[in-house]
């Protein structure tokens, strides 16, 4: 039998949710209790959280069993954890029970299947959660698509972006040349805004056009405080102020998990290469 998840989450589009911070609490065999090492855990965990919110519970269960069993039985542990957390830490507002039915298990150890994981943010990242579950969401997205990028296509650098879009498929990734920001910040440049106004063009041809703006970051193996998803979003929000409809334009922020070269850069040109903004066409 397959193994069983089931997720008590904020009530978004997403079925799944992550946040910068978990943790994982470990159940016996067929047990909806934590066994008194755990408890000590959790018990910690509790009292370091007490101002972080949660973002969503994750209850699953080994392979051993039916699916109805498996069903209840990881309910029963997730319900374990919150009766145990009371309300001594916040939850996400819109957080509710959604059950996802089965769900192959990726681990070989059915030790390690018998668990729930909390998602949490800490006090200092409240200010980033938007951003969390955005990046979760549009990445989710992203990873459903067949990406081609612009440089494999091998076509003709001269000619216009609205000729290029028109050859092009959907899930075409354009790298943008010149988009910097004041540093360390999301702030774009007055040249960063002159060269995004051939896709304020484009996006005005082609009204039908759906874009996903990419940020990503450089020189460091962490991206703490989301500076590639408010470069994104600062993107997107020059669009829109120059007229595009926020329907048409999503963001995401990668941060340096898809760099180009190597993090730590062994010079300034792989670390500018790394530190880019690329388009997504999601539709047209």
């Amino acid at each position: 039998m397959k193994s069983i998840c089931f997720f008590l989450i904020f009530g978004l589009s997403s079925q799944v949710m992550f946040s910068q911070e978990s943790v994982s609490f470990y159940f016996e065999n067929n047990k909806a209790e934590l066994r008194n090492e755990e408890i000590n855990k959790l018990s910690n965990w509790i009292d370091s959280n007490k101002n972080s919110k949660i973002l969503s519970i994750i209850g699953s269960t080994d392979k051993k069993g039916t699916t109805e069993s498996n069903k209840n039985l990881s309910l029963k542990r997730v319900d374990f954890l919150i009766k145990t957390i009371e309300n001594r830490i916040k939850y996400r507002a819109d957080f509710k029970t959604i059950g996802l039915g089965e769900k192959e298990s990726e681990l070989s150890d059915n030790a390690l299947d018998r668990k729930v994981t909390i998602y949490y943010v800490q006090e200092h990242q409240f200010d980033l959660e938007e951003f969390i579950i955005n990046d979760f969401i549009v990445s989710e997205k992203i990873d459903t698509l067949k990406i081609t990028r612009f440089d494999e296509l091998k076509l003709s650098k001269k000619s216009s972006l609205n000729e290029i879009t028109e050859v092009t498929p959907n899930a075409t990734l354009f790298s943008l040349e010149g988009i910097e920001f004041q540093f360390d910040s999301d702030i774009l440049l007055s040249t960063a805004k002159r060269n995004l106004l051939k896709w304020v063009s484009l996006l005005n041809q082609k009204p039908n056009l759906k874009i996903i703006i990419i940020g990503h970051i450089c020189c460091v193996p962490r991206d703490d405080f989301k500076l590639s998803s408010r470069r994104a979003k600062s993107v997107k929000n020059y669009f829109i102020q120059q007229g595009i409809s926020e329907e048409r334009l999503q963001y995401l922020g990668y941060g340096s998990s898809k760099p180009k070269y190597s993090i730590p850069e062994n010079n300034g040109y792989e670390a500018l290469m790394n530190r880019r903004v690329e388009i997504l066409i999601l539709d047209k």
